[in-house]
């Protein structure tokens, strides 16, 4: 799917069509380019490399972002293409991991200086979903995750042939993920309506 194409869908259907037919299902485009008419196998296989290393379900992983479409449909990246310095963005939805997370934050919460992305994190956290970014470097959980992690993205990339960054955000539902998507649809819209 083209830029124009796609924005021509998004002008004339709902959001939620766009994402359960274009963000949930449809073709990923960095596997496609990578693996042609493969690709939907080589998915399938690194949903398993992920679900295997992260103890998540298989059916609770999706690629998502730029290099599911090779344009961003970030609302304030102006369908920026994908390029050598974007991440691959990657879904994970785990109620377990999120409230590992959750938990190890709010005991960051307590340090006297808060760090720069306090803000950030207590949105996210609000909105159910997270990542392990902002978490300091010293505490338990993230230690301990890093371990369970540790070689993962390298390991992800060579064998995807992927060299890319990987960048995974995870959500306690799908429900989360849902609203997260939907919401970044719509203001894109939006500023195509008022483009």
């Amino acid at each position: 799917m083209t830029v124009d194409e796609f924005k021509s869908e998004l002008l004339k259907y709902d959001v939620e069509i766009i994402y359960n037919q274009h963000l949930l299902a449809g073709e990923v485009w960095i596997l496609q380019n990578l693996y042609g008419d493969k690709w939907h196998v080589k998915y399938d296989e690194l949903k398993l490399f992920i679900s295997d290393k992260l103890s998540v379900h298989f059916n609770d992983i999706s690629i998502a972002g730029s290099a599911k479409f090779g344009f961003s449909i970030n609302p304030y990246k102006s369908f920026k293409v994908f390029n050598n310095n974007s991440d691959i963005d990657i879904i994970i939805v785990s109620q377990k991991l999120f409230y590992r997370f959750w938990s190890a934050y709010r005991r960051d919460s307590y340090a006297e200086i808060r760090t720069e992305s306090f803000d950030k994190v207590t949105l996210s956290i609000f909105r159910k979903y997270l990542s392990a970014d902002y978490l300091d470097k010293s505490n338990e959980d993230y230690v301990l995750w890093v371990k369970q992690t540790e070689g993962f993205e390298k390991d992800l990339q060579a064998r995807f042939l992927i060299d890319n960054a990987i960048h995974y955000r995870i959500f306690e539902s799908w429900d989360s993920a849902k609203d997260y998507y939907i919401h970044g649809l719509k203001r894109l819209k939006e500023r195509l309506e008022d483009a």
